[in-house]
């Protein structure tokens, strides 16, 4: 019975065996045909033609300009100043300065004529045109003046002095000045002389401009009594400056038709003589060579 048993037994486990066996057997993998790679087909878009912009030609502005100074019609002369201490005459005792002086000369073969004295101490050509102090500007008033004057048929005549306080300030209060410093300042300057004359020969006057003597010279200057920060390196790039705005001011002149009066190739400032005790501004005998060299100019234009 046991030999039966075991023998039923070896039968059994040979069977699950070989089922087992069959169950596990890996799967033939199913080969995947080839395909060739895709053709990707691009089509070129339509080119839209492109109109090239017009080239745009800008105009040269043509430059201002006016004619040669011409002659005051006959009768009364309104005089209009306009400038710094030297027009406002400060350390002139009679307090007349240049203008009041002018008008004694013109008077005498013009009578009835008039002289207005805008001039203000301190001011530069910023101040004379936008105003400073609380005033209005001197160019503003200067050519209400002409304006009212060509109205009354009456010839209008502006003497214009300015930029010497330009220079003092540039040097006391530009620190250590620098070439492009001065190039700036001076291309300041040009502008201000461009819209001081366009202004005034525009409204109808005859203009008649100082050139500026070479304030480094001044004992104030040489002295160190006045403006202490300017060293004398300074002095020296400030006697070249003033060279440069003379000739700014002798081109503008040239251009605009305005008549100029030399203070540069004169010892007003420098001799004793003609300078008050300050050392800077001038006095009474040196008032009365400036008011002459004015007067010459204006007498070129006085028939």
């Amino acid at each position: 019975m046991k030999r039966i048993l075991l023998l039923l037994s070896i039968f059994l486990l040979s069977a699950c065996q070989q089922e087992i066996t069959t169950n596990v057997d890996d799967p033939v993998p199913t080969p995947i045909p080839y395909q060739a790679p895709t053709t990707v087909v691009i089509i070129p878009t339509a080119t839209i033609p492109v109109t090239p912009s017009p080239t745009v030609v800008v105009p040269t502005p043509t430059p201002v300009t006016f004619p040669p100074p011409q002659a005051l019609p006959a009768g009364p002369v309104s005089m209009i100043a306009i400038g710094d201490s030297l027009t406002q005459g400060d350390c002139d005792e009679t307090v007349r300065g240049y203008p009041g002086r002018l008008l004694e000369l013109v008077s005498v073969d013009r009578p009835g004529s008039t002289v207005t004295n805008f001039g203000q101490s301190g001011w530069t050509s910023d101040a004379l045109i936008n105003g400073d102090q609380g005033m209005l500007g001197q160019l503003e008033r200067a050519v209400g003046e002409v304006e009212s004057a060509v109205s009354q048929n009456r010839g209008a005549v502006v003497f214009l002095w300015i930029g010497s306080n330009d220079l003092w300030y540039l040097y006391e209060y530009g620190g250590d000045v620098t070439d492009t410093q001065e190039q700036e300042d001076l291309e300041r300057f040009s502008a201000n002389m461009d819209t001081i004359l366009i202004d005034l020969r525009r409204s109808g006057a005859q203009v008649i401009v100082g050139l500026l003597d070479d304030q480094s010279l001044r004992p104030v200057a040489l002295q160190g009594q006045a403006f202490t920060a300017i060293t004398p390196d300074e002095l020296t790039r400030m006697s070249a400056q003033v060279k440069r705005y003379n000739e700014v001011i002798a081109q503008k002149a040239q251009q605009y038709g305005v008549l100029t009066v030399d203070f540069f190739n004169t010892d007003i400032f420098t001799n004793p003589a003609t300078l008050a005790d300050d050392g800077n501004h001038p006095n009474q005998a040196g008032y009365d060579l400036i008011t002459q060299k004015w007067y010459e100019a204006l007498k070129t234009i006085l028939p």
